[in-house]
């Protein structure tokens, strides 16, 4: 229980209940997946969010359903680990199998550098989790839930030129950071890769001995009532902020000299999670914390979590991230009170900024003699076959078997083919021509940087279209002259903002069914949030939209002028005036 300014108790949330009850995440589950029903119950689901799995359904047949009389269509979402967006070959090989195998036969990488499975029922749901562990060594614990997340990186920084003195650094340390926040419960082991004491049943069901999965156990870090919320950790040079890294929980900022690294900047609070119309909610970048060597990151980092797990907001979840705490007790007392977990004093930061935010699309020579890398461009992240287009699905197959490159997910929610010989270059082209799967040539400059969540049909939170829909949009706009546009384009179906379109610099946000604020004046580099132009703008009118915002910043931007800065610089109100015309009245 915790106490609010008139000093009487609040309760905590239900989530927190199911978590401080749950024996090390075990809860319901093990029962539940015992019981030959398509869908699990609510605890079991929000602790199944730290095994790496979302129960969804498919909300494109909800209506019709419940109109036949039939309970919604279940599946699952589940999501692995890859710190810095890093796999082999072999283990991309193994995810195409499962995704057949156990789900709809594609892969959606994420804007956080991991793969998610979707559609997966709930009697594949065991044999996924087991099969990515046991053969492909690929773990989903605490890739959802209210733990430390995927930890995002730069994905080329341990082959790309530039990262020459500070590569190898930054790639081991997201490895790091990723395994000293792995939750420590024996629970998910029980579960989905113990083999000797379960019996599976002809239809799916899971049977375990009582004794198995009786028992919890405190974790060192967590608890045993883990984060109040989702916790995110992201690493960036001060050359490169392709992971937008001040949207995170924690932003760890290296600082370079002639390419090594002579320290870390850590900044806390960022954010971009909000609920329309409930003005106690707001996105919000990370605020500069401290500036510490490289053997003190893992100390400030750990005192930063202890921080928010100790007196975060665990009864109103909405207020339960860590930027609202770093708001509610001020900079400097959250400062003095991480400094104090970590028993030491930090130096004051020297607020640097990452000066780039690239896509890493085409081809590159590695900084390993003989060796290159290619940027492929991935529309939303979705790796399957478009009937009479894109055969992202077959083409990466086809490459990934015959050359076995390393692959690298991107923050943009691309793939990176790394390590190729000098001497395969042309033949891979080749191949990335037959399938039709484009590089930074084979599509428009207005497509590289863009990017939308997955939204409908699957997303519970959706409120309107972004995957399906932003294609659309897009092609609008390249057919009104926009194709050469270079901006930072993102679609989210709501404003949990998967796709950051908060920090990009145009970003449109789902209101409802078929409607979307349209948000402008972001930085390019990630270093300042887009403010609201325009509300409810229906889905037929905002290719339009934006079109006329193009236009008029062709036309008025100064030399070289990017859109984010010239619609920051001229305003709201004077935009408005610019574009009424193409605005619902």
């Amino acid at each position: 229980m915790s106490s609010n300014t008139t000093g009487k108790p609040k309760k905590i949330s239900a989530v927190e209940e199911f978590k401080t009850r749950s024996k090390g995440l075990r809860g319901p589950i093990a029962a539940e997946l015992g019981q030959a029903t398509p869908c699990f119950s609510e605890e079991a689901v929000q602790l199944l969010k730290h095994h790496g799995t979302y129960q969804q359904d498919d909300r494109d047949t909800r209506t019709e359903r419940k109109k036949a009389g039939l309970d919604k269509d279940y599946s699952l979402m589940v999501r692995t680990k890859f710190p810095g967006g890093h796999l082999t070959a072999e283990q991309y090989l193994l995810c195409d199998d499962m995704s057949g195998k156990y789900g709809q036969n594609d892969i959606r990488v994420t804007s956080r550098q991991c793969f998610q499975f979707h559609g997966v029922v709930k009697k594949h749901l065991r044999p996924l989790l087991h099969d990515l562990n046991q053969y492909a060594h690929i773990t989903s614990l605490g890739a959802c839930g209210d733990v430390v997340r995927n930890v995002m990186a730069c994905p080329v920084a341990d082959i790309d030129p530039r990262f020459a003195g500070a590569g190898t650094a930054l790639a081991a340390l997201a490895r790091r950071i990723s395994d000293h926040f792995l939750p420590k419960t024996k629970g998910y082991f029980d579960l989905w890769i113990n083999d000797e004491k379960v019996n599976v049943n002809d239809d799916g069901t899971v049977v375990y001995p009582e004794e198995g999965v009786r028992e919890g156990e405190e974790d060192p870090i967590y608890g045993t009532t883990y984060l109040p919320r989702k916790f995110k950790i992201a690493i960036a040079p001060d050359f490169d902020n392709s992971v937008d890294v001040y949207t995170n929980d924690i932003a760890i900022i290296a600082i370079t000299d002639n390419g090594h690294v002579t320290g870390y900047e850590i900044a806390a609070g960022g954010g971009l999670g909000f609920t329309h119309r409930k003005e106690a909610t707001y996105p919000r970048l990370a605020t500069p914390l401290a500036l510490v060597d490289q053997e003190e990151v893992l100390d400030i980092v750990e005192a930063i979590v202890k921080v928010q797990r100790d007196h975060g907001d665990r009864t109103n979840r909405r207020h339960a991230r860590m930027k609202y705490l770093v708001d509610d007790m001020g900079v400097e007392a959250f400062r003095a009170k991480v400094f104090e977990y970590a028993g030491r004093e930090f130096r004051q930061p020297k607020n640097v900024a990452p000066t780039a935010q690239p896509s890493y699309l085409g081809w590159t020579q590695q900084r390993q003699p003989g060796l290159n890398y290619v940027g492929l461009w991935v529309e939303n992240g979705r790796i399957r076959d478009f009937p009479g287009s894109f055969q992202f699905k077959s083409g990466l197959r086809a490459i990934v078997e015959r050359f076995e490159p390393h692959l690298r997910l991107t923050p943009h929610h691309n793939v990176i083919l790394a390590n190729i010989r000098d001497e395969d270059v042309r033949a891979v082209q080749e191949m990335l021509e037959h399938y039709l799967i484009p590089t930074d040539k084979g599509i428009s400059m207005l497509r590289r940087m863009e990017m939308a969540c997955p939204a409908l049909p699957t997303c519970g939170l959706a409120l309107s279209e972004a995957e399906r829909f932003l294609p659309e949009v897009v092609k609008n706009l390249e057919e009104d002259g926009h194709g050469d546009a270079d901006i930072v384009l993102r679609m989210s179906g709501c404003p949990n903002n998967c796709s950051r379109p908060r920090s990009a610099e145009l970003g449109v946000i789902g209101c409802g069914s078929g409607i979307y604020h349209v948000y402008t004046g972001g930085g390019y580099n990630g270093d300042r949030l887009c403010d609201l132009l325009f509300e409810k703008v229906p889905a037929a009118d905002l290719a339009a939209l934006l079109s006329k915002l193009l236009t008029a910043w062709k036309r008025h931007r100064d030399q070289d002028e990017r859109f984010g800065d010239w619609s920051a610089r001229v305003g709201i109100t004077q935009l408005k005036q610019m574009v009424q015309p193409a605005a619902p009245s």
